[in-house]
């Protein structure tokens, strides 16, 4: 062998491993936030000062307003999880696809470094690599690359997924020419590639007891009697659902608060089957394990509400003068839209000891925190320009975490101009994942289904970061970070993410529906034989601000176990650390899907918790229950009696069976 056919051979090897490290990750180092050094633009800082002038700029950047069928949807309920490729919200399949707002990098530059799955070949010129592969010794006899009009890492990766150029159609054939396998962003965000949302289907559908969520005793299930009080709508006493929840926690260890002898839970509350929705504090003595002991404050901010202005999730803290910061989502509905923006209020509190009640006795410093930057978040204002029927927008479920003194929120959003959707992500090779073989796989399903293809080009929800200024009480955005994950193609939706720093290690959870996800198949297999698609993923780092890797390979840390259309069907779930144990956490969310979904009389309540293990980046599920909204976990919180033994268990009489496992139970 040549000088010359040696190069050649080694350059192609090394191009073939890289194609085998599709998901190559970024090392990392045990610190804490610091930020790993990339291209100028992905940071932009605000002054305070700034934010003050630029305060007209809430409005011109008007980013947010997202997703009507998450936890937090207030305009559709998932009253039908068996929604096929019609649904207007997930069903882009009907629509013109123009919302792109990148100019197509399909055919990308290839006069740059070759990349492809990772590798970077720094040998030789991309000219010549591409020369010099044509005339690879393997490829003499049909010369692939020239009879089929294929570029050299075409070649490479068609060779890698062991698939002959001559048994693809046409059509096949000019779909994998549009391939690009070189970086389409310049962030640090980790892919939830569609190999990894598979992963999360398979669990489901195969019901693996490691990351099911348990089967719950329905018998045992009952409303919040603390729901029955005054609406903030109507003024008048009414039975509100209850949904999205949280706890006020502790902001460094994300531990529930012990306010003065109290625990705090925020929560969205509403008159069932009405556009009813805002937040409310509720309360019940610390370490009180008895749900009929919560209590209802209010509204949060009052009575005479508006179902056109609505709050929905977020977090809360506790400040160094003992007031409240709350992050929450404001929702403009005027447009027919959720125009959503994260936003902020400090709450002080009046607690009357001998009643044995709390009440909110002043709000102060009510603003606008973040509505997009356009950059690395889309803002309201691009997502209109877009295809709203099928484009989820999305700008809520703040969460906040401290880390050096410095208070951060993380919250769900849609990328921006910076790795935005469009067709373009479609042809991006990294965004697949998996072996080269499964990659072109699905590759060739997403674009031979019009449903899929839409899906994937509108998909890009996002986790992002903002860091806060120091005044707790008056916070504003001191830096815009670039996202924690991205799920560009794969999915349009993941939303309530929130973070436990737990063994030296930053733990990220968030909820997903996959049916707002391109794999029509997948979730839709999951819906026929579980009756439900939803999830919760997961993923740890070293880091705060990058840097974070799937647990248990793909993310899946629960699905799905019963028909949403169950009184035990649970969602949002929510994850929050155990004081003195660093090995677990208890998992909250509510119960019943809104609207009676699962039949009269039965409103949305808050679930029993349940625990989940964390071994390093693995997690499994534990097969124990507390009592229903329960927050602080003790030895007085397991309860037998809230567990199943079986799905039967799980099932109350009258309930459908027809997308659900008890038909084979």
């Amino acid at each position: 062998m040549n000088k010359r056919s040696t190069l050649v051979t080694f350059a192609s090897a090394a191009v073939l491993l890289g194609l085998f490290n599709i998901n190559n990750s970024q090392t990392v180092k045990a610190d804490t936030v610091e930020q790993p050094t990339t291209d100028q633009r992905n940071t932009q800082t605000t002054t305070a000062n700034d934010n003050d002038q630029n305060g007209k700029s809430d409005q011109d950047q008007t980013q947010t307003g997202q997703n009507t069928a998450a936890t937090t949807d207030q305009t559709q309920n998932q009253t039908d999880q068996n929604n096929t490729a019609a649904d207007n919200t997930n069903n882009a399949g009907n629509q013109n696809n123009t919302g792109a707002a990148d100019t197509d990098t399909t055919n990308a530059n290839q006069d740059t470094q070759n990349q492809v799955g990772g590798f970077t070949d720094t040998t030789q010129s991309t000219n010549d690599y591409a020369s010099n592969s044509v005339s690879d010794t393997s490829y003499v006899q049909n010369n692939d690359a020239v009879v089929y009009n294929l570029d050299p890492q075409t070649v490479q990766m068609l060779r890698a997924a062991d698939v002959n150029p001559k048994d693809l159609t046409e059509v096949q054939l000019k779909e994998v020419r549009k391939l690009n396998f070189n970086d389409l962003d310049k962030d640090t965000s980790t892919r939830w590639t569609y190999d990894q949302y598979a992963g999360v289907a398979k669990k489901m559908i195969d019901q693996d007891a490691r990351y099911r969520v348990p089967y719950f005793n329905a018998k045992k299930i009952k409303n919040m009697p603390a729901t029955v009080t005054r609406d903030a709508q109507t003024g008048k006493v009414a039975e509100l659902e209850i949904w999205d929840s949280w706890s006020v926690q502790d902001a460094k260890t994300g531990r529930v608060v012990n306010y003065k002898g109290y625990q705090l839970m925020i929560a969205m509350m509403g008159i069932p089957q009405q556009n009813d929705a805002h937040i409310y504090l509720l309360y019940n003595k610390y370490n009180d394990n008895n749900f009929n002991h919560w209590k209802c404050a209010g509204p949060i901010f009052g009575f005479n509400a508006k179902p056109t202005d609505q709050e929905w999730s977020g977090s809360a803290t506790m400040n160094k003068d003992g007031s409240i910061q709350l992050f929450y989502t404001d929702v403009d509905t005027r447009e027919g839209t959720n125009h959503q923006k994260i936003s902020t209020v400090n709450l002080k509190l009046k607690v009357n000891k001998k009643k044995n009640t709390i009440s909110i006795a002043k709000r102060s410093h009510r603003h606008v925190l973040f509505e997009g930057d356009g950059y690395h978040y889309q803002t309201y204002k691009q997502w209109k320009s877009t295809n709203k029927g099928a484009d989820n927008v999305a700008m809520r479920d703040a969460h906040v975490i401290s880390v050096g003194g410095q208070r951060y929120l993380i919250f769900e959003a849609s990328t921006g101009s910076n790795n935005y959707q469009g067709e373009n992500q479609v042809y991006n090779w990294k965004n697949y994942g998996g072996t080269p073989k499964e990659a072109l796989q699905n590759f060739l399903k997403v674009t031979a289904n019009d449903d899929m293809r839409s899906r994937a080009t509108w998909a890009n929800a996002t986790i992002g970061i903002i860091r806060l200024t120091k005044n707790e009480n008056n916070p504003k955005v001191a830096e815009v970070l670039p996202p924690l994950v991205n799920s560009l193609m794969v999915s349009d939706e993941i939303e309530r993410p929130n973070i436990i720093p737990m063994n030296g290690k930053y733990y990220l959870f968030a909820t997903t529906r996959l049916n707002h996800g391109t794999g029509d198949d997948l979730w839709q297999q999951a819906d026929a034989k579980v009756g439900d698609n939803v999830a919760m993923l997961g993923w740890v780092s070293d880091h705060l601000t990058y840097g974070y890797k799937p647990l248990n390979g793909d993310a899946a840390v629960l699905v799905a176990s019963v028909p949403f259309n169950w009184r035990t069907s649970t969602y949002s779930y929510y994850a929050v650390p155990i004081k003195g144990n660093k090995k677990e956490v208890l998992v909250t969310s509510y119960m019943t899907n809104r609207g009676f979904a699962s039949g009269p009389n039965k409103r949305s309540t808050m679930a029993p918790a349940f625990l989940v293990k964390i071994n390093g980046d693995t997690t499994k599920v534990e097969n124990v229950a507390t009592a229903q909204g329960d927050w602080v976990y003790d030895k007085k919180s397991k309860r037998k009696s809230m567990i199943a033994k079986n799905i039967r268990g799980a099932h109350l009489k009258g309930e459908p069976i027809d997308h659900s496992l008890l038909k084979s139970a």
